[in-house]
């Protein structure tokens, strides 16, 4: 890898899950290939339905696990009020981004639905940025960082990351796509380790990601990619960056 790349892929996400239930094949795809992938949880989910922050990111660790995620890092946004516009968010994913210089950048779930969901995307086109602006001088933000991964190295002075995503939303035209197929089981057991969100019981709210129907979309989700892009299941990302060739793709063509 080159050494002006700090890792291979960044995910952000508002909350701990959204990195699984929008890329979770992906994401264990390019780390069993050696790819060092992050995530970023913008917020602690303290105004989720069910379960405490450290409950939710007790699940987050055990799921990072799974995946081989070569880092986790969770901020201390403000759950339900992600703001493009706050110079402070900014800062805080501007930090992050300088601090792991990642070479793509992508946003998950898809941004649909969810304030939070929609304002991520916004919020990292801002922070990638800003990242590259030397007078722009952000502190370290709050957070904590996973045990089990790689811990944060102190942010440089400038970076430009390579090329930005967001997973791709069903109405959207994806500007490509993930084999997913031989991860797909991953991504289920990492999906499995959300007890607190993804399974009903004594206790807990009935939420829309409770329901199982959630998973079975998902689920459909990624066979409808799949037989658009020619194999069993696929994740997609849409964005602004194109590939530059030099010479013809050893990868094959939807």
């Amino acid at each position: 890898m080159n050494d002006a790349w700090g890792c291979d892929l960044l995910v952000v996400s508002p909350h701990t899950d959204d990195a699984e239930i929008g890329l979770g094949g992906t994401i264990a795809l390019l780390a069993g290939r050696g790819r060092r992938v992050w995530a970023a949880d913008l917020t602690r989910g303290e105004l989720g339905s069910n379960a405490t922050p450290d409950e939710r990111w007790a699940e987050a660790a055990a799921a990072s696990a799974i995946l081989g995620l070569a880092g986790r890092v969770q901020l201390e946004l403000p759950d339900g009020f992600i703001d493009a516009d706050d110079r402070d968010q900014a800062g805080a994913l501007t930090w992050v981004l300088r601090s792991l210089r990642p070479r793509w950048v992508v946003t998950a779930p898809d941004p649909v639905r969810h304030p939070d969901h929609q304002a991520t995307p916004r919020l990292v086109e801002r922070a990638v940025f800003m990242a590259r602006l030397a007078a722009f001088r952000p502190t370290r933000p709050a957070g904590r960082t996973w045990s089990g991964g790689a811990p944060l190295p102190e942010a440089a002075d400038v970076f430009t990351a390579e090329a930005r995503f967001a997973v791709c939303a069903d109405h959207v035209a994806p500007s490509l796509y993930f084999d997913v197929g031989a991860t797909w089981e991953r991504k289920l057991a990492a999906l499995a380790c959300y007890a607190s969100q993804f399974e009903r019981g004594a206790g807990r709210r009935p939420t829309m990601i409770n329901d199982e129907a959630f998973l079975e979309r998902i689920e459909r989700r990624a066979l409808a990619w799949g037989r658009r892009a020619g194999c069993a299941r696929a994740e997609a990302l849409c964005g602004p960056a194109a590939p530059v060739a030099g010479d013809l793709p050893a990868d094959r063509w939807a």
